[in-house]
């Protein structure tokens, strides 16, 4: 691993951690992916196709983050959780709402999600909003039915437009932007609204070694 780093979330007390060259030998994740013969599965949550990484992935990343966690003075500790192969496969018109805005994985900020790229740059990276009205980075557990309620009614004021989003909305403002790098994973707390950075032009790629294929993972 190179080029570590803690990025704050702008307004808040909250850290991005980037790690670089996250895995050896990364080719061979998009390999095994290939090779395997159960085919992937939808999700009614991910815009695209998943399937199960290598057994020692999880443990590998666990290990990784928390010698990270360690070194950097993060006092939060992960070990355990679950990893998929992900691939982005549906257009801006296929989106529901829910994919059209930031998103939460989790309402935990004591639990972490990880994209880990295996892609190229050119797919675009992942970016972290604040919802305007209530100026909020983080969605947690006592604040979502509130957030739910007013978000549902904001949107009846400003609709959002089906697609990918990718930069400030009426309702939304982007404050971090990490951009994709192969082989670069991006780790942080549930809790944060965030999206994936795609372009209106992006095209759909069933091929792992061509698409925009990442590795997200759970961990708790």
């Amino acid at each position: 691993m190179t080029n570590v780093r803690m990025l704050p979330v702008p307004g808040s007390s909250y850290q991005v951690l980037v790690i670089d060259d996250f895995m050896p030998a990364p080719q061979k994740l998009i390999d095994y992916a290939v090779a395997r013969q159960q085919p992937p599965s939808e999700s009614p949550v991910y815009p695209g196709l998943r399937a199960p990484v290598p057994p020692g992935y999880l443990k590998y990343a666990i290990a990784a983050i928390n010698r990270v966690f360690q070194r950097e003075k993060v006092t939060a500790r992960v070990s355990d959780g679950e990893a998929y192969f992900a691939m982005v496969t549906r257009t801006a018109k296929e989106l529901t709402l829910e994919q059209s805005i930031p998103h939460c994985d989790r309402p935990l900020l004591n639990e972490f999600a990880i994209v880990h790229y295996l892609c190229s740059p050119a797919f675009g990276g992942t970016s972290f909003y604040r919802y305007k009205p209530t100026a909020q980075v983080a969605i947690t557990r006592p604040g979502l039915h509130a957030y739910q309620q007013n978000l549902a009614q904001h949107l009846q004021t400003y609709p959002a437009e089906r697609g990918y989003i990718n930069g400030d909305t009426p309702l939304f403002e982007r404050v971090l932007q990490v951009p994709c790098e192969f082989n670069r994973a991006v780790i942080y707390p549930c809790a944060l609204l965030h999206s994936g950075d795609i372009s209106k032009q992006f095209k759909t790629d069933l091929n792992p070694y061509t698409a925009r294929f990442t590795v997200t993972a759970f961990l708790r």
